[in-house]
């Protein structure tokens, strides 16, 4: 086993762009043993070659957390090489706009599949291990959406399935309370990432950010903040932590 002493072990799905890249590389900053999950190799080598440049230490593992025994085959290959995932978050999600060649049926499907069952699959896969050593953090980053909503129509299917990530927290909360396991949400309002400017653009971008009650978008390093705070505590489980600037208390 090549579990270094003293380093936890941290397991970011969707890691390779966004607010996974953000989790990655603040993660193993702090020394966490980190691997970078995506569908994308190209992304998540480059986010492990940022790790590496760093001084941290990163593995990539590319999978479709959609697949059961895909994901199986990733989890328990990391805790047979390194021991117990102590850090999970899941992160991977898939939304709008719709690609032309889903049917709005078909695009449910692979909504929930990625977003809500990734995340089934990935937390009932790093359990039993979490609950052998008294200890482990399962982290969810859900949505502004799964709360306020979205009334267009490709979005119905993402609101929905990040708002089922709320009974899936508070069922695995319940499961690890009396075994060190701690499951939370994180559920942020649209944040500034790459990706996000690639979609909008810079005005629009900048445009909304006028609009959120603190006067400014929301960063990575927000979110990143709420997750390090959940990974620290042991006393907070089955919560939501909102990351919108305020958003909520002026609805």
């Amino acid at each position: 086993m090549l579990r270094e002493k003293n380093r936890q072990i941290a397991l970011i799905t969707g890691a390779g762009q966004g607010i996974g890249r953000a989790l990655a590389l603040s993660l193993a900053a702090k020394g966490f043993v980190v691997f970078v999950n995506d569908v994308n190799a190209d992304r998540a080598n480059q986010v492990v070659d940022e790790i590496l440049k760093a001084g941290g230490t990163a593995y990539v593992k590319c999978a479709d957390v959609s697949n059961e025994g895909v994901v199986r085959t990733m989890i328990n290959g990391i805790i047979a090489e390194f021991g117990p995932i102590d850090i999970l978050i899941n992160n991977a999600r898939t939304e709008p706009p719709r690609p032309e060649k889903f049917s709005l049926g078909e695009w449910w499907d692979r909504i929930f599949a990625v977003n809500l069952k990734g995340a089934y699959l990935c937390s009932l896969a790093c359990f039993d291990a979490m609950e052998q050593q008294g200890y482990g953090r399962i982290i969810n980053i859900s949505s502004i959406q799964a709360y306020a909503g979205k009334a267009e129509e490709d979005w119905i299917a993402y609101s929905s399935a990040k708002s089922g990530m709320l009974g899936l927290s508070r069922s695995f909360a319940k499961r690890g309370m009396t075994s060190g396991i701690t499951t939370n949400i994180v559920a942020p309002d649209y944040i500034e990432t790459e990706v996000m400017e690639r979609r909008w653009g810079k005005e629009k971008m900048a445009q909304y950010a006028n609009s959120v009650p603190v006067g400014r978008g929301g960063k990575p390093d927000d979110v990143v903040k709420a997750v390090l705070f959940l990974i620290d505590s042991d006393f907070i489980t089955g919560e939501t932590i909102f990351v919108n600037g305020g958003r909520f208390v002026l609805s």
